[in-house]
């Protein structure tokens, strides 16, 4: 059965629409996430745009370019994605985090940071008699990690780094682990 002009334009619309929310639904990501991905998926966003626009115009040969143009760029968009996550993942796989042997470490106030991309924390620890006594979370640019912020109240109960990982925000809690570790070790 063969679609009339008119509901072409309504199922290129919806389209339209459902990308269009999405993409504003990611705007709340900005910061969190490589530039690169942002791009790619609003140029996604805008060239569908483009497709609604000229099959509303009736330009036909120009409706064929930009739905060309429009597939390419999800598929640029979900490469980048893919890509983005992997290189993510990789470091967050990659990162040691090592007790620090605090009797080693003079009083005073460390600042450290630790960032792979999606997650970033910076922290300042202060240390008094070889104690932690107080760990703040200056930074801690998360997704759905949130809950691994009462991981250091932990680190000072216990009086080490390498504690237990707050279950469903593991990259999380290994972030912010290993800022501390990186603000103890400094010199």
């Amino acid at each position: 059965m063969k679609k009339t002009g008119f509901e072409i334009r309504v199922v290129i619309g919806t389209v339209f629409l459902v990308v269009l929310i999405y993409g504003l639904s990611t705007i709340s990501l900005i910061g969190h996430r490589p530039p690169i991905i942002f791009i790619t998926l609003w140029f996604a966003v805008l060239t569908t745009g483009a497709v609604f626009w000229y099959s509303i115009i009736g330009k036909r040969k120009k409706l064929k370019i930009f739905i060309t143009i429009t597939l390419l760029m999800f598929v640029i968009y979900g490469i980048t994605e893919l890509m983005c996550n992997r290189i993510y993942q990789e470091k967050v796989n990659n990162i040691s985090v090592t007790d620090v042997d605090i009797s080693n470490i003079d009083d005073g106030i460390y600042d450290g940071e630790c960032d792979v991309d999606y997650i970033k924390a910076k922290v300042r620890v202060e240390v008094k008699d070889h104690q932690i006594v107080n760990i703040k979370l200056l930074k801690h640019v998360n997704e759905r990690g949130e809950s691994a912020e009462k991981i250091v109240d932990k680190m000072v109960e216990e009086q080490k780094i390498d504690v237990d990982a707050v279950s469903s925000a593991t990259n999380s809690s290994i972030v912010i682990k290993k800022a501390v570790e990186n603000a103890l070790l400094k010199k």
